[in-house]
């Protein structure tokens, strides 16, 4: 089982539970893990495997979006090459900070 390490000379920002929707079939489907922001890189790790469903090097990412799933803030991290990561949970407000705090952008929806 995976597990998510620091590398050398990085730093944490910030971590917390959220669930990551990723599509399967023809729905998304949450996943619940956490979501490690550093200096250097944005990872999710999901909590029954320990797999890394994301893991994005800061230029890597586009920017980011805030939307909402029902009442439910959902920020999604927008890659560069075109991916996107829909996250929820109760650091939805914080991971919008760590991102903005790193210099990623708000993008428009």
């Amino acid at each position: 089982m995976a597990k998510f390490q620091l590398q050398a000379g990085e730093t944490l920002i910030g971590k917390g539970p959220m669930s990551l929707y990723q599509k399967q079939g023809l729905t998304k489907k949450p996943f619940q893990g956490k979501i490690y922001v550093t200096d250097q890189r944005v990872c999710f790790y999901m909590d029954l495997s320990g797999t890394a469903l994301m893991e994005l090097t800061l230029g890597e990412i586009k920017g980011f979006t805030v939307g909402s799933i029902l009442l439910a803030t959902k920020v999604i991290i927008q890659s560069k090459v075109g991916e996107s990561y829909p996250l929820t949970g109760f650091p939805a407000k914080k991971l919008q900070g760590w991102l903005a705090q790193l210099g990623v952008p708000k993008l428009s929806e």
